[in-house]
């Protein structure tokens, strides 16, 4: 019998993306505030960040990861006349988030605080853009991290 065939899944409880992208954000701004859980916080907050960003993309806006490196391009363009790769920009971006989700080389991976506070960043402005709406825990961070 396979696996599938033991389950009902008419009565698991069904969440929208949306949904599970909060409840990641949340996860993840608890881990990192409470535990400095910076490696389970980065990859929670990664997941999260990269689903609002693309529902943020489905609905026609730009998500944080876009606006960051579309800002990194134009300053290459206007300030040193270059034409300067996007995918750079996108691969410094996430090379925190990636180096914890894969394997890659196989080397050992430091995890400062500051890599946690950038992919949070992108994840709250993410959320922001798509319901403008603030949680307690969402407000906290922004506080203790930022003074604001």
């Amino acid at each position: 019998m396979r696996f599938t065939e033991t389950l009902n899944l008419d009565d698991l409880p069904t969440f929208t993306k949306a949904e599970v992208a909060a409840h990641q954000l949340e996860r993840a701004l608890r881990l990192f505030l409470d535990e400095s859980d910076y490696v389970c916080a980065i990859t929670l907050a990664g997941a999260c960040e990269e689903i609002l960003g693309k529902l943020l993309e489905k609905s026609g806006k730009e998500n944080a990861l876009g606006s960051f490196v579309n800002l990194c391009v134009a300053v290459g363009r206007s300030v040193h006349g270059e034409e300067w790769s996007p995918k750079v920009f996108v691969t410094m971006a996430n090379e925190f988030r990636d180096g914890l989700k894969h394997y890659t080389d196989g080397q050992p991976i430091s995890v400062p605080r500051e890599a946690a506070v950038e992919i949070l960043d992108r994840a709250l402005e993410n959320y922001w853009q798509l319901t403008a709406q603030e949680t307690p825990l969402m407000r906290r961070f922004r506080e203790e991290v930022h003074g604001c």
